[in-house]
């Protein structure tokens, strides 16, 4: 029966991507401690891919996994020398994967990976396979019996043994060794007897020479040890075997092979985006059933007290309503944590992808570098977890290209020749903070003044009143470098400003603390989510306007004549700091209304680096409040992120802070 299975494309994507991310930490792994447990985990990996590319009609990758799992598997078997060729080779044929995987979501052209083959061919010496060629193939059974024994951890090995001429009783002594090979092996999968008979021939001749294909977890010398030792053996010769399907199995599987070609997407078909998914642990998806049942419980008291109060007095139900109403105010708000930790994820998913980054920065930088990670088992919002991924990775690479130092002059320094990037998360009550940190030589203030001075980011005068912590921070405006020339890993000015400018999207703060010599630390702090915030109701010109309390860093009153100008600008002093400030009504071009007050109420607002205080006519409180989106046909509006509906059924815009801080 014909499948479609272009139905379980996103469950062969995502299961695509576990197994890509899973060779990609155990060949990391590997590189650092070699094992065979980790030898036979990339295999097991490698083969997975191959089998369900191939049910998915993906044969590009099918084949591409079928040569890895070919130098895995001589990995395995001959035990050579994990060396920094064969890792490297790996990784290439790594990344082949990963782009013929991208190619697949997107429906472009596949890449040719026939150099990457080369590779593996090359290191393996190009060895000839006769001996595995000329064994008889599987039968379809057997074959599914071998890719299962495959899939659990075995190999596979083609086991021939020829009888002595002057050994009695050829056949009895052929199902005697059977027996002796199923004890020593595991599993027989088949038997295969030369020659076939012919007219003439004694039918105990058949059994003198025969080959088994079995599945074992046992190494190939110890079987040798074990059955080499039998006197009537003349010869025996035991090697790895790679499943080739006989005429019988080919007609077999052609059915669904047809399937699989028919499912093989075309580029349009290919190119379909997929559904975000998200894995929920069954305990909280039992626990939100629990909430609503509870729920449906205290929904059918409040019919029931609804009904008395029709038959009675209804101030006598009043009491119970009440009570009723805080339960279930109770369980929505439970509820609503409930639902949010659904789209939570452990951050560790992100993180995990940059061990890599930081092996291949090292290897074309020539430095010796380390990544620690700490706290990957704190959980984000999977949105953000998506959106933060450029911003760590512009970090990591300023860190490694500009921080970190080369051996020799860390050494003459004092310091270890190895130097060290950390990564660390961790929960500060409703936020998540992610620290990225470094060993090596800090930022010079000097210099980044200087720099932004000759590329004309600043003026002579803004120079002179920049604070040494200012100063740091202009290394996130567009254009800056310090890079003397452009190298594959920095030197374009761009990395820095991306930066400034993701985390602000995410409603995000990014703070510097850098130390010449001895290194530097950015701290990011993001909000747990972007779907319900806590917002800070103000009232501007008669409108109810929202801003995230998370940006929101004080809340002050001020007499007008503490207003000061500097540069032609309107400004406040805050602790010691010269702050920006604006009237939002104006910012908004709203019309002036009578405050009736003599103070005037600001909040200072803060987005990523930079700082702003905002004039309001009224501080009316904050509440949380569900994001709702705008809608395209609105057209573009910077200066909000969204909006929500109040208590009293009025909808009220919700101000997007990092725009109104930044313009």
């Amino acid at each position: 029966m014909m499948m479609e299975l272009s139905a379980y494309r996103d469950i062969f994507i995502e299961e695509l991507n576990d197994q890509l991310e899973r060779m990609d930490q155990s060949l990391l792994a590997l590189e650092q401690s070699p094992s065979p447990e980790l030898i036979q985990t990339i295999f097991r990996a490698a083969h997975t891919i191959k089998g369900s590319s191939s049910t998915m009609g993906f044969k590009e990758m099918s084949d591409l996994t079928h040569e890895v799992e070919y130098i895995l598997e001589w990995v395995r078997e001959k035990k050579p020398e994990i060396t920094s060729m064969l890792i490297d080779t790996l990784f290439r044929a790594l990344d082949a994967m990963k782009l013929l995987r991208t190619e697949y979501i997107s429906g472009s052209k596949y890449t040719n990976c026939s150099s990457v083959v080369s590779e593996i061919k090359a290191l393996l010496g190009k060895p000839a396979e006769p001996e595995r060629n000329t064994l008889p193939a599987l039968n379809a059974a057997e074959t599914l019996q071998a890719e299962a024994a495959v899939g659990a951890g075995e190999q596979l090995i083609a086991v021939s043994i020829t009888l002595k001429e002057d050994c009695l009783m050829k056949a009895a002594r052929h199902f005697i060794l059977l027996q002796r090979l199923e004890a020593v092996c595991g599993t027989v999968i088949s038997v295969f007897l030369f020659p076939a008979v012919t007219p003439g021939t004694d039918e105990d001749e058949r059994y003198g020479q025969f080959t088994v294909v079995a599945a074992t977890t046992k190494e190939l010398q110890a079987i040798q040890d074990q059955l080499g030792d039998d006197s009537d053996i003349q010869r025996l010769h035991i090697a790895p075997y790679k499943i080739k399907l006989s005429k019988e199995a080919e007609r077999m599987m052609d059915v669904p092979e047809a399937s699989a070609q028919q499912a093989n997407p075309k580029a349009e078909e290919r190119g379909k985006g997929t559904h975000p998914t998200v894995r929920v642990n069954v305990e909280r998806l039992d626990h939100l059933m629990n909430l609503v049942g509870e729920l449906l419980i205290e929904q059918t008291s409040l019919a029931d007290l609804s009904a008395a109060g029709q038959r009675s007095d209804p101030a006598r139900v009043l009491p119970d309503i009440s009570s009723v109403s805080d339960h279930m105010g109770s369980i929505i708000k439970e509820l609503q944590e409930g639902v949010m930790k659904t789209r939570m994820l452990p951050i560790d998913q992100l993180f995990s992808r940059f061990p890599r980054l930081v092996r291949d920065l090292a290897q074309k930088l020539d430095k010796d570098i380390e990544l620690l990670i700490q706290g990957g088992e704190t959980e984000l919002d999977r949105m953000i977890i998506e959106e933060l991924s450029d911003p760590l990775i512009h970090l990591i690479r300023n860190s490694a290209d500009h921080g970190i130092e080369s051996p020799g002059v860390r050494v003459s320094g004092g310091k270890p020749a190895k130097g060290r990037i950390t990564l660390t998360s961790f929960h500060e009550e409703n936020h998540v903070v992610i620290r990225l940190e470094d060993d090596g030589q800090g930022i010079d203030a000097g210099r980044i003044k200087a720099s932004a001075l000759g590329k004309g980011i600043i003026t002579e005068e803004q120079a002179g009143y920049l604070t040494a912590q200012e100063a740091v921070h202009l290394i996130f405006e567009p254009g800056f470098s310090t890079a003397s020339e452009v190298s594959e890993v920095s030197g374009r000015g761009v990395g820095m400003d991306i930066v400034r400018s993701q985390i602000g999207r995410l409603n995000g703060i990014i703070d510097i603390e850098t130390e010449p010599g001895r290194g530097t630390v950015f701290t990011i702090r993001l909000p747990l989510t972007l779907a319900i915030i806590k917002g800070l109701l103000v009232k501007v010109s008669g409108r109810v306007l929202i801003l995230p309390m998370y940006n929101v860093a004080e809340i002050v009153r001020i007499a007008p004549e503490e207003i000061q100008v500097v540069q032609g600008e309107q400004a406040i002093i805050n602790h010691g700091r010269i702050v920006p400030l604006s009237w939002l009504r104006d910012k908004l071009h709203y019309p002036r209304a009578d405050r009736g007050t003599k103070t005037i109420p600001l909040v200072i607002v803060r987005s990523v680096d930079k700082i702003a205080a905002f004039a309001v006519d009224e501080i009316i409180g904050n509440q949380e409040v569900v994001i709702k989106s705008l809608g395209a046909y609105l057209g573009t509006l910077n200066h909000l992120s969204g909006a929500t509906i109040l208590g009293n059924g009025r909808v009220a815009l919700i101000l997007d802070a990092a725009y109104l801080v930044s313009h």
